[in-house]
């Protein structure tokens, strides 16, 4: 997959990043119009992909868009809004000055991890999670700093992804059983950290606790119980994707494709 067409995968996006969702939608089609397009653009760049790792750089940048949509569709901030234009732009810049497939999957996780930030940021009104989000802020950058390979920096943006929706999850929490759901998943992501064998299976055990992370925030918002059925079968097929995937490149898409898809149940749902 030819970097150019990784650029086309983000260009809608970008222009909403400069006008803000709704304006947008009324220049286009609807909300979940937008939604529809993110994943026409996963589904066809999962096609083009010759090779996992191609495969994981369109995932990587899909659920960049879907989570601009989501930071951008939760808040009516302005400054929200600029922040995720700016973090868009990053991410076309970072595109077209990467040397190679893994910088430019770096770059897909590296700014999911700031638009999480953001998001994490926005519903923390009343700063209860002002130290555990400076605490991920600086694990971030000295995780990048330490970093010897584009490998390592992936396993650093998967991690501080799982980090920022733990919080989310929690946030969204409707009762302390769900709260302790999502503090498990955290913890399995350091406990399967001890037991990793290297870098794949670390970016593994990153993809995997975001999908678990991502569908348990799906379960929670679906308040009119129309979204959990489909997110309950995204959940059913990463399972046994994951049975059927020969290697740990096979598992890493797996994790991704299905973070995208239920970000995707995600943003519907706030729509």
């Amino acid at each position: 997959m030819k970097k150019r067409m990784l650029c086309l995968f983000i260009s809608a996006v970008l222009l909403f990043g400069c006008c803000g969702v709704q304006a947008f939608a009324e220049q286009t089609d609807t909300y979940s119009d937008l939604i529809t397009d993110i994943l026409a653009r996963y589904e066809s760049g999962s096609a083009a992909a010759d090779t996992p790792l191609h495969e994981q750089v369109s995932d990587a940048y899909c659920l960049a868009e879907l989570f601009a949509l989501i930071a951008t569709k939760s808040s009516n901030s302005a400054k929200v809004t600029d922040a995720v234009h700016g973090i868009l732009n990053d991410l076309e810049k970072s595109d077209k000055t990467a040397k190679g497939a893994e910088q430019q999957l770096v770059n897909g996780m590296y700014r999911c991890v700031e638009l999480l930030m953001i998001m994490v940021k926005e519903m923390d009104a009343d700063g209860k999670y002002g130290d555990r989000v400076s605490a991920i802020i600086e694990e971030f950058n000295s995780g990048n700093k330490s970093a010897a390979s584009a490998a390592q920096q992936v396993v650093n943006g998967l991690y501080r992804c799982v980090d920022f929706l733990t919080l989310i999850a929690m946030e969204n929490s409707s009762s302390s059983s769900q709260t302790e759901h999502a503090s498990a998943i955290h913890a399995s992501l350091i406990e399967n950290n001890k037991n990793c064998s290297g870098v794949p299976q670390q970016q593994v055990n990153g993809a995997y606790r975001m999908v678990e992370l991502l569908y348990l925030i799906a379960r929670e918002l679906d308040h009119s119980n129309i979204w959990s059925e489909r997110a309950g079968s995204i959940y059913d097929d990463f399972k046994t994707k994951n049975s059927q995937a020969s290697g740990t490149p096979q598992q890493l898409v797996n994790g991704l494709s299905h973070s995208v898809e239920t970000a995707a149940i995600i943003a519907h749902e706030l729509g």
